[in-house]
């Protein structure tokens, strides 16, 4: 599934969570760190 988007965006940062596979970075940091201080 696609989808396009146009927006037209002045004097706002704008972070992209989610990567063209449609993996979500409030999913996949979170379980990468956990792992990775879990170890510690």
């Amino acid at each position: 599934m696609e989808a396009i988007h146009e927006f037209e965006v002045e004097d706002m940062p704008v972070t992209v969570a989610v990567d063209c596979t449609g993996e979500s970075v409030h999913i996949s940091g979170p379980k990468e760190w956990r792992g990775k201080i879990g170890k510690l």
